[in-house]
């Protein structure tokens, strides 16, 4: 990976005690307790009860963006979401740092943002975060998954199924495990 990573809570001394605050685990409980009963059942058209309730908890989002109700996300108060970005269904934005996604960017069905990894070379495993920047007008295809701390430049593309493991340019394609370019991103007006 090559995003910066840091500890989530430097002072956890074993591998059995949350990294999380005591507030932030029980709202993580709440948030998904609240998601499963009010959101997830309700069909497409209700998305802006969707946006509302992710707004209540914390998420900054700016202008009109489509969150399908079978998305998953972890601590929206760790989320910021762009004007016209949409996240797919049954995606999955395991936040444990913040992720920032831009203006016009998609995340497909079933993609896998991943925020959280842990330092293998210690022994009690403390959980490791990064921030994952996804810039405007980028397109994350079905199945992808984007690793801990990475930045996606604007325009960029992360074809279906890909693992991505490393930063990405902008505007240029990438795919496979682990993503590799591919071509450059020409996109006509």
């Amino acid at each position: 990976m090559s995003g910066k990573l840091y500890l989530k809570n430097r002072q956890q001394t074993d591998g059995y005690s949350s990294p999380w605050p005591k507030k932030q685990a029980i709202l993580i409980r709440v948030w998904e307790v609240v998601w499963t009963l009010f959101v997830r059942w309700l069909p497409k058209p209700f998305y802006r009860w969707h946006v509302l309730l992710l707004k209540l908890f914390g998420c900054q989002i700016h202008g009109h963006v489509f969150i399908a109700p079978s998305c998953r996300i972890y601590a929206p108060w760790l989320l910021e979401i762009g004007n016209r970005s949409c996240l797919g269904p049954r995606s999955e934005v395991y936040n444990l740092g913040r992720v920032n996604i831009g203006e016009r960017t998609t995340l497909a069905q079933y993609v896998y943002i991943c925020n959280g990894t842990h330092d293998l070379s210690d022994p009690i495993l403390p959980l490791l975060v990064g921030d994952i920047e996804i810039g405007n007008d980028v397109f994350v295809g079905a199945k992808a998954i984007i690793l801990p701390g990475l930045k996606l430049g604007n325009g960029s593309v992360v074809g279906a199924g890909s693992v991505l493991t490393k930063n990405t340019e902008e505007f240029k394609i990438y795919a496979g495990n682990p993503a590799k370019y591919i071509k450059d991103r020409n996109l006509v007006k």
